[in-house]
């Protein structure tokens, strides 16, 4: 392996993002399919994306705080074994309710990406900081651009859980290789973990998450939609009472005080919602039938979404680089307001039936441009403003709120197409004329409309940040000169 720090790690702990990224992305393309094997409703069926999610937005705070104890390495093999007995068996599922509850146990894998910027914080320089950071948070494009074409390759002429299974040889080599040559962490902090503020919030997203797939059906003003929205907003107020009563929360609201705390997590979040919320809605939109979708097969979904996923490959380590040169701050605040009018275009072109493959896909680009740089500066800003001892814990709820918008992206975007349906023509049966509910365009334009109204608040908080990471020069001797990075850490 390479001396180089850089050259030793990185492409290893970025395989291994890869490869998480494409176990969790592999049954987009068949999650139209998966609705109709098992007989179940587009919200149902959400819960095949969101129920891994959900499983890694319980789980990552939890890692992350063992991994700041007993050791990011040892951590992270654990999280490998348990992770790819469950794609194993998420893989034989005889039935969906199996399925979701795998997919959930599976979530444990989404915690590798905070333990692998924790452990390039440690080894990297600052000047190679950024650009790995931005390399790894880019892996969700790689992940996402190989998944769907073999994906849904294998879902055509084969079956979707075949396409599970060609992930478990890979699992076990990059284990191997990390044991062998990543080191363990030198850093070790010693915290108690709180079980009952993982458990509420558990509590508030089933709540939330529960009510938004059944309100098509209850009625969205209906008393079960009011109480089970009810509900998850008393779930929440008993966590947030909860983490300010204790002294070692495993969200500590007292951090979310600091703006350069607070926005890179709340950036989360958004850019967490939106991509899910997308590549949903991309997926039903390309495969319902005419006039409402595009007709498409799986294979041809998976072809389509893989270009566009690899946008964040590109914008990634740009970012990464150009942050250096302007700051964290003027890129957190355009990138929003980039993917907001991606959204708000997207949103007012889908009304229209008329609409292209080509001016889809024109749109998404200029969306994903915008959430790709808010993905590398939020989490730029989160390694500079964190103090090493609490950087893997911060990094783990940073995960956290992502993983919380990669919930509720899908299930909303469900929601609204089970709300909002238009009869389709299927023929007679005796002289009786039978018709398909399916989902209407305007379910798509207040799914995009709503991607787009939380981008744009997230460009109005991300105003108070204060810059700490910049490049300046500094004169060396007469006549020379080299950029030294500025950095401000807590």
């Amino acid at each position: 392996m390479p001396s180089s720090p850089l050259r030793r790690f990185l492409p290893l702990l970025a395989s291994l993002s890869i490869l998480t990224m494409y176990v969790e992305m592999v049954v987009l393309p068949s999650l139209y399919t998966i609705e109709r094997q098992f007989g179940v409703s587009s919200s149902a069926a959400a819960w095949v994306l969101s129920a891994e999610t959900l499983g890694g937005l319980l789980l990552s705070p939890v890692i992350g705080k063992t991994a700041d104890s007993f050791g990011k390495k040892r951590v992270l093999m654990t999280i490998l074994l348990f992770y790819t007995i469950s794609v194993v068996l998420t893989s034989i599922s005889p039935n969906f309710t199996l399925l979701v509850a795998f997919r959930a146990i599976q979530g444990i894998g989404l915690a590798v990406n905070p333990i692998a910027y924790t452990i390039l914080r440690e080894n990297l320089s600052k000047e190679q900081l950024p650009v790995a950071q931005g390399i790894i948070a880019s892996t969700f494009a790689v992940g996402a651009a190989v998944a769907l074409p073999i994906g849904s390759f294998i879902s055509q002429y084969y079956t979707w859980q075949f396409a599970y299974q060609t992930a478990i040889p890979l699992l076990l080599i990059i284990a191997g290789l990390i044991y062998k040559y990543i080191p363990e962490s030198r850093i070790r902090v010693k915290e108690s973990l709180d079980y009952v503020g993982i458990a509420l919030l558990g509590a508030t997203f089933l709540s939330f998450g529960f009510t938004l797939t059944e309100a098509a059906s209850w009625g969205w003003l209906s008393f079960d939609t009011l109480a089970g929205f009810g509900l998850g907003f008393l779930f929440l107020i008993a966590l947030i009472v909860r983490e300010k009563s204790i002294q070692e929360p495993f969200i500590d609201l007292k951090e979310m005080s600091d703006p350069n705390i607070a926005v890179p997590l709340i950036t989360s979040f958004v850019s967490g919602f939106g991509l899910f919320l997308m590549f949903q809605s991309l997926v039903y939109l390309f495969e319902l039938p005419k006039p409402t979708g595009f007709g498409m097969d799986i294979i041809s979904t998976g072809l389509t979404l893989a270009p566009i996923s690899l946008i964040m490959l590109f914008v990634g380590p740009i970012f990464g680089k150009l942050s250096l040169k302007v700051g964290i701050r003027p890129i957190l605040i355009i990138t929003p307001l980039v993917a907001a009018l991606g959204s708000f275009m997207l949103g007012i072109a889908s009304t229209s039936y008329s609409l292209t493959i080509d001016e889809i896909l024109a749109l998404v680009f200029f969306s994903l441009v915008g959430i790709g740089g808010m993905t590398i500066s939020r989490v730029t800003l989160l390694m500079v403003s964190s103090s090493e001892k609490r950087l893997a814990t911060i990094t783990g709820t940073n995960t956290s709120m992502r993983l919380m918008g990669n919930t509720l992206g899908p299930v909303l975007a469900s929601s609204l197409e089970d709300t909002f349906k238009i009869p389709l023509y299927e023929g007679t049966v005796a002289g009786v004329p039978m018709f398909t509910f399916l989902p209407g365009r305007e379910a798509f334009f207040f799914i995009f409309l709503i991607s787009g109204v939380s981008s744009l608040l997230t460009m109005v908080i991300s105003t108070k940040v204060k810059e700490v990471y910049r490049t300046r020069n500094v004169k060396v001797e007469e006549g020379e000169v080299r950029r030294e990075v500025v950095g401000t850490r807590h």
